[in-house]
């Protein structure tokens, strides 16, 4: 049995020494970066570093206002560290970091309602669609989408596919039917505007009414508001990766809203949010099937912690977004001495008021020489990242 058992162990290692050998993998990444082309090996490394950072990073407010030639932006952390027992709390500068552009290339008009899309903002000036990476302080003025777009208003759309990780830009006519629109890919020298087909007839309609259905980014799909035939209002979807458009119902019906409206997203979600200001509820419709239209409603008046409503004013907030911790963000319409926002947890019925400080108090003033009346109109993105990504 001895002789049986050394034989066997014998012709094994045999075997393995005419299997071929494995060629072996470096646990250094540079190792392998350095046998790569030098633009292969750049790409490799910044989407590795995107994808790395975006994964550990939490998103953060970024509120902007101008004033004359100087833009203010300030990167603000939108967790919740309060004790759970408070409704009201202050921040402390720490938390804050900002920074200022003097004479920025781009004069941009604030009215614009956009969203952060994984760290670009994109929004559209003297007919051409810009796109701006507020982390690089860096503005991009893209080509007009064609020749027959000359001398056009345009409404401009950025869509992101976290798929492929790819930014695409789609450009419509102002205020015109169509049946077909111009996408544009970022990040590529040789990308060019190209033909979609919209499968859909139909008139985008964004800020024209009192729904505030700018579009919005969630999950690879981009919505926005539109009209179908003479009058039937829909939300149009399309899908960045495969350039698909779909048309969604609206949960109050085709024709009439039922209250000023916006459209956000919320936990991953397309929600329409309003709000009845005598009462102070809050109406908000979440979609939970695309393909079979299917919406919740959620109706409800937020109380604070310690049920002192008199901390929110409805009419002096206005309704920017929700974190990506589902809280509805609300910000003080006129800034004066502070920064005021309101987050409202929908699941609770409970809202918590932050007072940032070391924005917009005495001292910022007087070294910018601000004055000491309001400010100019501010912009809040909710949920953006920084990104190192080259325009």
């Amino acid at each position: 049995m001895e002789n049986q058992e050394m034989t066997r162990k014998i012709q094994k290692k045999r075997r393995i020494r005419r299997q071929p050998s494995s060629p072996s993998v470096p646990h250094d990444p540079s190792e392998i970066l350095s046998k790569l082309p030098a633009k292969s090996a750049k790409r490799v490394r910044n989407e590795s570093f995107e994808t790395n950072r975006s994964a550990r990073e939490r998103p953060r407010l970024l509120v902007c206002f101008r004033e004359g030639d100087k833009l203010f932006s300030f990167s603000i952390s939108q967790q919740n560290n309060q004790n759970r027992n408070e409704s009201y709390s202050y921040s402390l500068s720490p938390r804050i970091a900002s920074y200022q552009m003097t004479k920025a290339e781009h004069h941009f008009p604030f009215t614009m309602k956009t969203d952060s899309v994984q760290g670009l903002i994109c929004f559209q000036k003297t007919r051409n669609p810009i796109v701006w990476n507020p982390s690089m302080r860096k503005f991009s003025t893209l080509p007009k989408p064609g020749k027959k777009w000359e001398g056009k208003h345009i409404t401009v759309f950025l869509g992101y596919d976290p798929i492929q990780g790819k930014h695409k830009v789609v450009c419509m006519p102002f205020d015109k039917r169509i049946d077909v629109c111009r996408a544009l890919t970022l990040g590529s020298d040789h990308e060019q505007w190209r033909s979609v087909e919209t499968n859909h007839n139909h008139l985008p309609t964004t800020g024209k009414s009192i729904v505030d259905f700018y579009g919005r980014c969630i999950n690879g799909v981009l919505y926005y508001h539109a009209k179908l035939g003479s009058s039937e209002r829909v939300i149009m979807s399309f899908d960045v990766r495969f350039e698909k458009f779909g048309v969604i119902t609206l949960p109050w019906g085709k024709f009439r809203d039922p209250m000023p409206m916006m459209m956000i997203s919320y936990l991953g979600k397309l929600a329409c949010v309003g709000h009845v200001n005598t009462v102070n509820e809050i109406w908000m419709w979440v979609l939970e099937d695309a393909t079979k239209h299917k919406w919740s409603l959620n109706q409800f008046t937020p109380r604070s912690q310690d049920g002192q409503g008199q901390f929110w004013q409805s009419n002096q907030f206005k309704l920017s977004g929700a974190t990506d911790d589902g809280e509805l963000i609300y910000v003080r319409k006129e800034i004066l001495e502070s920064l005021d926002i309101v987050y409202i947890d929908p699941k609770r019925k409970m809202f918590r008021r932050v007072e940032y400080r070391g924005i917009v108090d005495d001292g910022f003033r007087r070294r910018n020489g601000l004055g000491d009346g309001p400010l100019g109109e501010l912009q809040v993105f909710n949920n953006h990242i920084d990104t190192v990504m080259s325009l």
